[in-house]
């Protein structure tokens, strides 16, 4: 093959491979992913505004997703992890202290198969039913002084049973939980009137689709996407949206 022959046809591999390349990172799917991913970043750097807001030199601790300590899970599950822990240092800009992440462990029969867990055919957030009895109240011993709890895997179920909970301290804020677990919208109320429950993030009925672009303004992202509930909103939300939880 003459040089000039071999130049074009290695032109048109590298061509090839660009689309090819195009093709995959500019997937819709991978699109939506990566958008999910910055938009958890929005969620919590909204909730950590709130957060520094209400109660200001607070010592927070996240209580992330255990699975994301396991190995070969998918890169998704530490992206977001990441992400939440950005967003709520970007919200907190040095008015809290954030102790780190910590995580409930899991049951033998998550760590084996979490689709052998049974769990409520509406279940919203599966992990409620995945973490060991007493391993929430475990995270708090080994993290003494926390104030406030950020749940980025909803609440635990058995929830009334649990020392974190039923004390003063910590008071807890949630990242899409499912409110249910409180049981109904009077508890609900009750939860945040109190002020246990600080503030949860949830996402808003009717939202554009995930493929939609970003606002530049993630204040104005965050309120085309989601909600935040706290105990001044709380009576307003349950009335326009009698549905949600």
């Amino acid at each position: 093959m003459k040089p000039s022959a071999r130049t074009l046809v290695a032109g048109l591999l590298l061509v090839a491979v660009a689309l090819i390349a195009y093709r995959f990172y500019a997937s819709p799917e991978r699109t939506v992913r990566a958008r999910a991913v910055d938009r958890r970043v929005i969620a919590l750097r909204i909730l950590g505004e709130h957060l520094a807001g209400t109660l200001p030199g607070g010592k927070v601790l996240v209580v992330g997703n255990p699975f994301s300590q396991l190995p070969n899970q998918p890169a998704e599950v530490q992206a977001f992890e990441t992400a939440a822990v950005k967003g709520l240092e970007a919200g907190a800009a040095g008015r809290m202290t954030i102790l780190g992440t910590a995580y409930p462990a899991l049951t033998p029969a998550a760590r084996q198969d979490p689709s052998s867990v049974p769990l409520p055919p509406d279940a919203s957030t599966p992990l409620s039913f995945m973490t060991e009895e007493g391993s929430w109240d475990t995270l708090l011993r080994n993290r003494p002084g926390t104030e406030i709890l950020v749940s980025l895997i909803g609440l635990p179920a058995g929830l009334t049973q649990i020392e974190a909970w039923r004390q003063a301290t910590p008071r807890w804020a949630l990242l899409l939980p499912d409110l249910r677990l409180l049981g109904d919208p009077e508890s609900v109320r009750t939860a945040f009137r109190s002020g246990k429950i600080l503030g949860a993030v949830l996402n808003r009925p009717g939202a554009p689709a995930e493929l939609k672009g970003i606002e530049s303004d993630p204040h104005r992202e965050f309120e085309r996407r989601f909600l935040l509930v706290t105990a001044t909103n709380i009576d307003t939300v349950l009335q326009q949206y009698p549905g949600l939880f």
